[in-house]
């Protein structure tokens, strides 16, 4: 007989301790007139005849922003609601009137090529949602035919309320289902809801008991009968329940069948996107589904999210806007009175016949015909191909995070992936992070390392905080030993260190690396305790309930845990004897207070396990690291030095976060945690206000206790429970939590909902006004990491629902440190580089045109060639500053991860505070007047030619223009830190392509060109040398006042990253090591949380014993 048959045949209650999850009984209808009201959800099963049956949402799930019909319309609303694509398309309109200096194709061009860049990007990642949405809507499910008991595939989006659907063992359930029956006789279940919450552990559900379906299968596969369940032909059944909620962990409501009433519970709740595991195959009926399902209630629209550094350049371009203004309203103005005071003196205008242009009559009227012109013309001041330049850069700098292999996890094959890239800069601005433990801090796996039995010691080897600890220290007196600081080290406390690969690793098994040679071997009965040493371990295996699972393909058994809160953690291991009389006396009233239905079972059940719990003997304890992620511990560690807050919400018990806290160096001995708990009783008992009036005054009393600390180095975390938090989150007493939480070192929420954790993210957010990051790995993280600033999901063998809510994914959270330290400062400072210097080569170019303006009467007039000014953003200055955006780094990757403290410039917006725009913005001011003046001294009115030929106003248009293509890329040249030889080309290939197209464009028929351009660079400007010199000295009276600046503040006044490039180019990091030693701790931020932290601790309390050692020492020999 096969394995699953043998299986299905067992009766998992008589092996485990599952009596908790068993069936409320049933009852008689006429009994249940109470139990039949209050469910405003009421499901048919099996009955057509039904007249007017309710009417609920289909399974069809869809997570895209757009549908086809609506694309255009939403897309470009979007795109022209931003206020510069505004004012360009107005501008673009008004070319094709009399009031445009310039002809169309200059404004409509750049602004079809900067609004259609957008619309693709945007169709192209909803078209990666919406394929998404029809691969999980196109999943097939066997769904009950009602004819002939026979079962038919149907997709998911096909599924109804009512259907019954049979899930086999390892497929996904469709939609939300009640469970009916089982392979297992007892209707036992094992589920998966790793999509749901990020557990890796079973869940337990178990089908109604009194409903007396016929056993189905038998057979090898458990399929029974080609996929019939003839029983299911005449089964008819009323199901009464709550509405759609995003509760997951509650479920109420009653079926009724045969004229019964069957009270339903979670236990038999099976949700959609779980899956089914250990179990051969399962019948449930659907009660709710698509976006009524629990799993959609918890997903909510995503938020627009915007980068701080783009909320802020929306302010800039409004400055930029009213300097617009403010010159258009000049230019007017002046053009008011040059026709008022001027134009009449002009005989040749004729100013004597009225016109639109010239009303020497009505000059107001002029003015304001003028004001529309200047707008336009003036109109370069706002950078057009600024958001389309950014966009481009973002989706470049995602590529490279997508494809960069340090955030590649082997083990599962899953790279980082940029699901959004509006927000790569925001990366480089985090202040605080809110993580999820299971799941994304842990693997739900522990390490038992050692015990205690009667009262002895056992188990060698370190934590890794102790082997930390000691490594660290001995470097430490070593290297006093050789500065002569300390005579004789061996004097000191001994420090073991325990060597891993020296440990025989034959027959390792998963979470046992205990190692103690007096109790292995069997070297535990020469040992005087030995009978309580049996009796430890016997307890030990008694209390750890595993479900057997066999490989089907091997034969292997392995075991999977029954629930995260069964494993071994920190346990104490106590017994009790009885008489067999007074156990079934206490079991007899503890099975009718699991089977009681009134409102006091919860509070007789704790009664009755504190009788049984009293009077025991203790035996012993265990000592469990609780098994984290790889490289968690040091993740934290390296963020907190950088800086970073990190705070963890978790749906765990109090004693589990803390432990987590402890093995994850959130939390350390010696550390003061101030725990904000309400009791269960006064919950109950007291009034809304005494609770929150007692919950304030923990948190006065916290506060005060902070603030008046002694130590100097005493810390302090922050534990609360989600009941408390309920109240805690409340309006009148939120930032009076928020104060007292941002004075701790470590935040630990326990026992919260996903809403809750949304909640405090919000708080944070709202109340520090500083950039916030959530991370998790499950639906019940969805809200958090979608109201967080920036949201990171957890993908790997965790589930997807996280990644599919986040902005960006990573498949362990070791990864996070190099997404940050390292990716987003980069992001950051290139996109802050960037973007000043679009608006200083933007300042630059529409000055000139304003000085031109000032110079020859505000006369409309503009002295660069039409294509000239469309190609100035689209092709002679785009391509190096889209390589700055993409390839700049001030400092490499690792000395971002040895200098993390660097991290800080982010946050505190360095790089793009109005004190640096201010001066980006200066210096385009300073290089605009500078390239005119030295232009129009060189060029007019004297002649540069050797015939004797003076300028016209093309000519210095292009020698003008020339100057400027110049200036920028130096400019760009000179501010970049990493030049790559793409840099370079971009930048030199810029200023020849610039000659390339004066020249071509100079060659065309005259038809085709301005007639003023033609042969101009071979015949006019190529032969002249102030042409040359003009050029050149205006380049470098352009960037000298930057060069000036740069050596003045690398010299007198360096950044963080000006000391490291000089220490890398010097190679200090080999020629002195002392010195690269203390630059390293210089460039860490003083943490309270960490391993850094814990292990500063330890050496502290390691150097207090060796002095009481010692003190202790001369006392007695005195």
């Amino acid at each position: 007989m096969a394995i699953g048959g043998i299986r299905a045949k067992l009766l998992r209650s008589s092996l485990y301790t599952l009596a908790n999850i068993r069936s409320k009984p049933a009852y008689k209808k006429e009994e249940a007139a109470g139990e039949l009201s209050g469910y405003p959800r009421v499901i048919f099963i099996n009955q057509p005849t039904v007249p007017e049956p309710p009417l609920f949402c289909t399974n069809y799930v869809s997570t895209t922003k757009y549908t086809l019909f609506n694309f255009l319309p939403i897309a470009l609303f979007e795109q022209f609601n931003r206020v510069a694509n505004f004012y360009f398309l107005v501008a673009a309109c008004l070319t094709f009137t009399d009031y445009a200096p310039f002809d169309w194709p200059s404004q409509v061009v750049p602004l079809a090529l900067v609004v259609g860049f957008s619309l693709a990007k945007e169709l192209y990642e909803d078209l990666q949602r919406h394929w998404q949405d029809m691969t999980a809507n196109s999943q097939k499910a066997a769904v009950h035919s009602g004819s002939n008991g026979a079962f038919e595939l149907k997709q998911w989006r096909d599924v109804c309320v009512g259907d019954i659907v049979k899930v086999k063992k390892d497929d996904f359930f469709p939609a939300d289902l009640l469970l009916l029956q089982s392979s297992y006789e007892d209707g036992m279940s094992y589920v998966e809801t790793m999509n749901l919450d990020g557990e890796t552990n079973l869940k337990v559900k178990r089908a109604l008991q009194n409903l007396s379906f016929p056993v189905v299968g038998g057979d090898g596969d458990g399929d029974g009968d080609d996929d019939k369940a003839s029983h299911f032909r005449d089964f008819q059944a009323t199901i009464r329940c709550e509405s759609p909620n995003s509760n997951l962990y509650t479920f109420t409501g009653n079926l009724e069948y045969n004229g019964h009433i069957y009270p339903l519970d979670p236990a038999q709740l099976l949700l959609r996107d779980s899956k089914l595991r250990n179990t051969e195959f399962v019948y449930g009926v659907v009660v709710f589904t698509g976006s009524d399902t629990k799993v959609m209630q918890n997903t909510t629209q995503s938020p627009s999210k915007r980068s701080k550094i783009e909320l802020q350049m929306d302010k800039i371009i409004y400055l930029l806007f009213g300097l617009l203004i403010f010159i258009s309203i000049v230019s007017a103005s002046g053009f008011g009175l040059v026709v008022r005071n001027s134009v009449p003196l002009w005989w040749y205008l004729t100013p004597e016949v009225p016109a639109e242009d010239l009303n020497v009559n009505n000059f107001f009227t002029s003015s304001l015909r003028h004001l529309v012109t200047a707008l336009m013309l003036y109109g370069y001041l706002v950078p057009i191909s600024l958001y389309v330049s950014i966009e481009a850069v973002k989706i470049l700098q995602a590529r490279f995070i997508n494809n960069d292999l340090h955030l590649y996890d082997e083990v599962t094959g899953v790279p980082a992936n940029a699901r959004t890239s509006n927000l790569n800069e925001q990366l480089g601005q985090v202040d605080t992070i809110l993580s999820d433990k299971t799941g994304t801090l842990t693997c739900n796996q522990m390490d038992f390392l050692k015990c205690s039995i009667a009262g002895c010691p056992y188990g060698k080897r370190l934590s890794e905080v102790e082997l930390a600890a000691a490594k660290q220290i001995a470097a430490q007196f070593e290297s006093n030993d050789a500065d002569g600081n300390l005579s004789d080290t061996a004097s000191l406390e001994a420090i073991t260190i325990t060597d891993d690969s020296s440990i025989n690793k034959k027959g390792a098994i998963k979470g046992f690396s205990f190692q103690d040679d007096r109790l292995q071997n069997r070297n535990w009965l020469k040992e005087p305790n030995a009978d309580v040493i049996l009796l430890f371990f016997r307890i030990l295996a008694v209390c750890h309930t595993a479900i057997p699972e066999v490989s089907e393909k091997t034969g292997e058994l392995t075991y999977e845990a029954e629930s995260p809160d069964e494993g071994l953690r920190t346990l104490a291991l106590a017994y009790k004897k009885l008489e067999e009389k007074e156990y079934s006396d206490w079991h007899e009233k503890f099975h009718k207070a699991q089977i009681a239905s009134g409102p006091n079972r919860e509070e007789l059940m704790e009664e009755l396990s504190d009788v049984m719990e009293r009077g025991l003997t203790l035996v012993g304890a265990t000592a469990v690291e609780d098994k984290l992620q790889n490289g968690v511990p040091e993740c934290i560690d390296r963020l907190a030095l950088a800086g970073l807050k990190i705070w963890v919400l978790t749906g765990d018990k109090m004693e589990t976060a803390i432990n987590i806290g402890f093995s994850c160096s959130l939390l350390r001995q010696g550390m003061k945690q101030i725990c904000i708990v309400v009791s269960a009783e006064m919950l109950a008992e007291a009034a809304k206000d005494v609770v929150k009036d007692n919950i304030l005054s923990q948190i006065t009393t916290a506060t005060e206790t902070i603030k008046n600390k002694k130590e100097a180095h005493a810390a302090f975390a922050l534990i609360i429970d989600g009941k408390t938090l309920t109240y805690a989150l409340e309006d009148d007493m939120k930032f009076r939590f928020l104060n007292l939480a941002v004075n701790c070192a470590s935040v630990i929420c326990c026992r919260v909902s996903p809403k809750q954790k949304a909640l405090v993210v919000r708080l944070v957010k709202q109340g520090t006004g500083r950039t916030t990051l959530g991370i998790g790995d499950g639906a019940n993280d969805v809200g958090m990491i979608k109201e967080a600033d920036i949201g990171i999901g957890i993908s790997g063998v965790e589930g997807m629902q996280a990644v599919m809510a986040s902005d960006f994914s990573i498949a362990q959270f070791r990864f996070l440190e190099r997404l940050l330290i390292v990716h987003g400062h980069w992001c950051y400072k290139r996109i802050s580089k960037m973007i000043c210097y679009f608006f200083y080569k933007n300042i630059t170019l529409a000055l000139t045109l304003f000085y031109f303006e000032a110079e020859t009467g505000f006369s409309g007039q503009m002295h660069y060639d039409d294509w000239y000014m469309l190609l100035y953003n689209v092709f002679l200055t785009s391509c190096p500053v889209l390589a700055l955006g993409v390839l700049e780094k001030d400092i490499s990757a690792e000395f971002c991860l040895q200098f993390p403290a660097l991290y800080q410039q982010g946050p505190k917006n360095l790089f793009f505070d109005w004190y640096r725009i201010i001066g980006w913005l200066a210096n385009g001011v300073y290089a605009s007047f500078v390239i005119y003046l030295v232009n129009i001294s060189i060029f007019s009115p004297e002649s540069f030619r050797k015939g004797g030929q003076t300028a016209d106003m093309y000519v210095i248009g292009t020698a003008m223009f020339t100057s400027i293509i110049w200036v920028v890329n130096v400019q760009i040249f000179l501010v970049s830190h990493y030049l790559t030889r793409v840099q370079l080309h971009a930048i030199w290939g810029s200023i020849v392509l610039w000659y390339l197209i004066v020249y071509i464009y100079g060659m065309m028929p005259v038809k085709w060109s301005s007639g003023n351009i033609y042969h101009q660079l071979p015949e006019v400007l190529g032969p002249a040398h102030k042409f040359y010199l003009s050029t050149m000295f205006v380049t470098i009276l352009c960037n000298m006042p930057y060069l000036i600046h740069i050596s003045y503040q690398r010299c007198y006044n360096p950044e963080d990253h000006h000391v490291l490039q000089e220490m890398k180019d010097l190679k200090k990091d080999v020629t002195d090591r002392k010195m690269w030693k203390r630059e390293q701790v210089k460039a860490t931020q003083e943490t309270e949380i960490g391993l850094s932290a814990r292990v500063d601790a330890k050496i502290r309390l390691m150097k207090g014993r060796t002095t009481r050692k010692y003190s202790s020492l001369a006392h007695s020999s005195s």
